[in-house]
């Protein structure tokens, strides 16, 4: 048995109704690939791409009674009638309303890489999709919401999900990235999060691969975070009661075909291709972006930005299409922050085409961070700065925003991109070159700068650190990177840093998540891998 003593083959349904917030009901049943059919006959309804599942919606700021979530679905382009009810305990007395939003997934036709003829026939075997979300609004803070989903008539799901918890609540919550391509350490992650029995997810980015598509989401992300069972070869139920937070990544804006496949930069691109920067390529993929149409995430985004998503493709149609299938999430939703208990998080787009100098993000940045009065505050982006990694080690833009974080009291900075747990010691960082960090065309962003290391804090004895702690953790799924730096601490020193040890912990033999639990002015964190063995155990105390 692993950690927890539950059996790895498959949980006992007293555990799964426990654990997943009391799922009673599921009328669907598999009709082929990605697809699922209404059981009942009598009342047809189009094919689900997409079961039901739980998103935390716009709220951000804890106000009893003003909290969210969003139950979303998704189905071929039919016609259909839906209905959302949700209410306290056995109460359905609310009607939640829907919003429709419409997808194309079918491949265009243009020159196509060789490499990717399965991709575009996945991609033409629904050509439209209906995204539908329903709001469930008005919600009090800490409570358990039934929620029932009906269509045309005959009851498709029913459940129970659990608005955000109050300030002076303790809480508990899964991280990882880099997580989804239907591997089977995709669904041990998944396994291992649920056996947490978590709040909510905190996905550090990479949600989906390659190219973070549509299709993607459908045939990798949702079958794992929404299966029917919690098996270790499965995955588990969580999306139909854990909301899922996440960070938008360099595999959720695919670019070229070339580039979501990470071919050779030095090979030639196919005839009638061209290599764009990081942007999302609606020409050679219309269902790009599904960051924006599966997630709904919190509202309170910077409206305008100097550095949004970037797009392009020649049919206005389809960019037509995803904006409103998208609506205000796009861009906004790639940078926003949220209060969970006595948690904030401040979650943040790190993507090459960002430039973290730029005055109005930094002004955005701060007046958060200044503004939140929780009792501990998280930052979450994908391209880790501090990274001793040989994969991405140059990415180190967001250096830039160090010393902000330490003005206003960051405790935890967490991040995906080099798929291995790599945990700094308590650091101060102060930039003295940051001019590559606007180079938003150059693989090769590094800022030098001086270290202050707190070499006191070991997170068993010593647990008050002076400085802030960045924590990749990237290990959610995709192949692992550099297994042979594990336990090799001469690797992990690098001269553009003065050889500085400022990393304590990497591992990278197996998959691995986080999970965190904060209960008043204490945390602890244990990593834990695919195969239950406990790798990391850290607690912080506030002083």
């Amino acid at each position: 048995m692993p950690a927890g003593g539950y059996n790895v083959d498959q949980i006992t349904r007293r555990k799964f109704l426990q654990i997943a917030g009391g799922i009673t009901f599921l009328s669907l049943v598999p009709a082929g690939k990605g697809l699922f059919a209404a059981s009942d006959d009598a009342t047809p309804l189009p094919l689900f791409t997409v079961i039901p599942y739980i998103q935390p919606g716009p709220a951000s700021t804890l106000v009893d009674g003003q909290d969210t979530l969003v139950v979303s679905w998704q189905t071929e382009n039919l016609p259909a009638s839906f209905q959302v009810l949700y209410g306290l305990g056995r109460k359905l007395d609310q009607n939640a309303a829907i919003v429709i939003g419409q997808r194309t997934s079918e491949a265009l036709p243009k020159v196509i890489p060789a490499e990717l003829a399965q991709e575009a026939a996945d991609n033409a075997t629904v050509p439209q999709r209906l995204n539908y979300s329903a709001t469930l609004s008005g919600l009090k803070l800490g409570q358990k919401y039934r929620y029932q989903v009906i269509g045309n008539g005959q009851l498709i799901a029913e459940g129970y999900a659990t608005a955000r918890k109050p300030r002076g609540t303790a809480v508990r919550f899964a991280a990882f990235g880099d997580n989804s391509f239907g591997d089977l350490s995709d669904k041990a992650i998944a396994y291992y999060a649920y056996l947490s029995n978590p709040d909510f997810i905190m996905n550090t980015g990479d949600n989906v691969y390659e190219s973070g598509l549509d299709n993607e989401y459908t045939r990798y992300f949702f079958p794992v975070y929404n299966a029917d069972v919690a098996d270790l070869r499965e995955g588990a139920p969580l999306l139909r009661s854990v909301p899922f937070y996440t960070v938008i990544a360099n595999h959720d804006v695919p670019g070229s075909p070339l580039k979501a496949k990470k071919a050779d930069p030095g090979a030639a691109a196919p005839v009638g291709l061209a290599i764009p920067p990081t942007c999302a390529d609606f020409g050679h993929f219309p269902d790009s972006l599904g960051y924006y149409t599966a997630m709904h995430l919190p509202a309170n985004g910077p409206k305008l930005l100097t550095s949004p998503t970037p797009i392009i493709g020649d049919d206005d149609d389809v960019i037509a299409e995803f904006k409103k299938c998208a609506g205000d999430r796009f861009p906004t939703q790639a940078n926003y922050s949220f209060d969970y208990g006595d948690l904030h998080f401040l979650c943040l787009d790190s993507n090459d085409y960002v430039d973290p100098t730029d005055s109005a993000l930094q002004t955005w940045i701060e007046s958060d961070l200044a503004g939140a009065d929780a009792l501990w505050k998280f930052v979450v982006y994908h391209h880790p700065g501090f990274n001793v990694g040989g994969e991405h080690y140059k990415e180190q833009h967001m250096r830039v925003l160090s010393p902000l974080f330490e003005k206003h009291g960051v405790d935890i900075v967490l991040h995906g991109h080099e798929h291995t747990y790599q945990r700094t010691q308590p650091l101060k960082f102060a930039p003295t070159d940051i001019s590559k960090a606007s180079d938003t065309s150059s693989k090769d962003r590094r800022i030098p700068g001086t270290f202050t290391i707190d070499r006191k804090f070991d997170g068993i004895s010593n647990t008050v650190p002076d400085g802030v702690i960045y924590l990749v953790t990237g290990a959610g799924g995709k192949e692992l990177y550099e297994p042979d730096y594990t336990d090799a601490p001469d690797r992990w020193l690098h001269a553009d840093d003065n050889n500085i040890a400022y990393v304590s912990k990497f591992y990278s033999r197996e998959h691995s998540l986080t999970l965190f639990e904060v209960d008043g002015k204490t945390m602890k964190w244990t990593q834990k891998t695919e195969t239950g063995m406990i790798i990391d155990e850290v607690t912080v105390t506030k002083a």
